[in-house]
């Protein structure tokens, strides 16, 4: 089903410009043809693609090859390094024994934060390599586009003439929000790669091109995804000066605070209205059952969910209230 819900999602995202695209004038005013306005819109995507990939994935691929070859350098440079923590007074004046197990706390810190990394960099990339095995989600989004009515109609007369008005309307609540969401989470996405790859160029984090790629991976991810995209960043900036690590803490805790009060409230709306306890519950649950994907969907899915209990659950008490009233 994976390619199924790569074409919706497409789909989704491609939806706002064919409808653009569609109100041209052609012709002695009329519009172009529905079919002709997604070919369109595929033909301005893989443009976008071939710009994205020649002036960002390329540069990418080569600064992800810098990294690999410095994360043992830079695994035995901040293993046992206390300079963070602190002077070296204040060591010498620890027993032994705590200096002993704060030196293999660190040790242990370093490694955990270095496996984050690779398999971060490793579970991406390998998942973009299977993203290129899926030759079919192209044409299931054609035809997701072009005949999203007829498919929608198919869809309602499943179920009896009684249910279909209250189908019809839980289908169009699940349309806007999913629509809201791949719209939405690709502008956060966009920003929050922008700004970190920015802001951490400024500072002078080498790898800023990764960290800004890590950022727009994890968010994706609501709530945990800044913890784990602000893990390397501080490493890397450790590993340069222990000073820029408190300065990258302080960059990404006030980046992440516009994000979530201020740029995301904008731009979501309320068109997803999920209380933060949901998404990070919904996000621990799609990460340990299927892993990077499971992480990537938690929060559309649990919006589904929720437009599903919003019409269904109570809907047999309703039904016995509006009785009651007629009798």
């Amino acid at each position: 089903m994976f390619p199924v819900f790569m074409g919706i999602a497409l789909a989704f995202a491609l939806n706002p410009l064919v409808k653009g695209i569609s109100k041209i004038p052609f012709h002695g005013g009329r519009h172009l043809p529905h079919a002709v306005a997604i070919i369109l819109s595929f033909l301005i995507l893989g443009a976008f693609l071939y710009a994205i990939v020649d002036f960002l994935v390329l540069p990418l691929f080569s600064e992800v090859n810098k990294l690999l070859v410095s994360l043992p350098p830079l695994t035995a440079q901040s293993d046992g390094d206390w300079g963070f923590f602190f002077n070296q007074q204040t060591k010498d004046a620890l027993p032994s024994n705590l200096q002993t197990l704060i030196d293999s706390a660190l040790s242990l810190a370093t490694s955990h934060v270095m496996s984050v990394v690779q398999n971060l960099i490793t579970s991406t990339f390998d998942m973009a390599l299977s993203l290129i095995g899926l030759v079919i989600v192209p044409f299931l989004t054609f035809y997701f586009l072009k005949d999203w009515r007829t498919l929608r109609a198919m869809t309602i007369n499943i179920f009896s003439y009684e249910s279909q008005p209250l189908v019809s309307t839980i289908l169009d609540d699940i349309g806007e929000v999913l629509s809201a969401y791949v719209r939405g989470i690709f502008k956060l996405s966009m920003i929050a790669g922008f700004c970190i790859t920015v802001g951490t160029y400024l500072m002078g984090i080498k790898f800023s091109l990764v960290l800004g790629f890590i950022a727009v991976v994890v968010e994706t991810v609501p709530v945990l995804g800044p913890i784990l995209g602000s893990i390397p960043a501080v490493f890397i900036a450790y590993s340069q000066d222990s000073s820029l690590a408190l300065k990258v803490v302080i960059f990404y805790i006030v980046f992440y605070q516009i994000d979530g009060q201020y740029i995301m409230p904008n731009i979501m709306g309320r068109s997803i209205a999920l209380h933060p306890v949901l998404i990070i519950l919904g996000v621990l649950v799609g990460g340990k059952l299927f892993g990077i994907v499971g992480l990537l969907f938690a929060v559309p899915v649990v919006a589904v969910c929720k437009v599903f209990y919003d019409h269904l659950w109570h809907m047999d008490e309703d039904m016995a209230i509006a009785l009651k009233k007629r009798q």
